[in-house]
């Protein structure tokens, strides 16, 4: 059974057990880009548009509860909203973003659990016997051969550091050297997270065929 062609966006695709849209970079009117340091309502409305569907369905996969997920993309863009003043129009504004997403995510988990440590240990070991190639490929393959509900399923039970990594690469398109700054972790761990993670997400898929 193949997954829909046309994603979903936002709750509405988490009910449904989709994953979020492909990693393409949300469509913004550069004028209003420029405008948003200003905090200009037309400007807001387009940001909030573009960026809603991408950020909640980020959110959701690591969550893993819809109404979490509610309630945290709202934080978000409360802090998103605050920060507005200080954004640099000239820099890419997906990279600001998910700066905001990723630290607002992992303030989540340290309340809940204390020192958290994304599992460095064992997801960076330099020494992981048949560690896959540092960058296998899009998911698009494992998305046309499966179900959308499946592959969701199989992407909640991965480990929250894999889970992290694969939303912001395979999902948001962003690059290596921007998630290693993101989660603060070097270049060449972060590929291994990547590997890794599609490498338990097959076997998760295969596992349960």
């Amino acid at each position: 059974m193949s997954a829909p062609s046309r994603p979903l966006s936002g709750p509405q695709a988490a009910r449904r057990g989709q994953l979020p849209a492909g990693a393409s970079e949300p469509d913004l009117d550069p004028a209003l880009k420029a405008r948003l340091p200003a905090r200009d309502p037309a400007a807001l409305s387009a940001f909030f548009e573009a960026y809603f569907p991408r950020i909640y369905g980020y959110v959701r996969g690591l969550v893993r509860d819809e109404h979490l997920a509610e309630d945290l993309t709202q934080d978000i863009f409360l802090l998103l909203h605050r920060g507005l003043p200080s954004y640099d129009p000239s820099r890419e504004l997906r990279p600001w973003v998910f700066a905001v997403v990723v630290n607002r995510v992992r303030d989540h988990w340290r309340s809940r659990r204390g020192r958290r440590d994304l599992e460095r240990t064992s997801l960076d070991e330099e020494e992981a016997p048949d560690l896959p190639s540092p960058d296998p490929g899009p998911l698009e393959p494992l998305l046309a051969a499966e179900s959308g509900t499946r592959v969701r399923e199989a992407v909640d039970r991965l480990p929250e550091g894999l889970r992290e990594v694969l939303f912001l690469r395979a999902f948001e398109g962003l690059e290596f050297a921007a998630i290693a700054a993101l989660i603060d972790r070097n270049e060449v761990a972060v590929r291994k997270r990547y590997s890794r993670g599609l490498a338990e997400l097959r076997k998760l898929l295969e596992s349960d065929a």
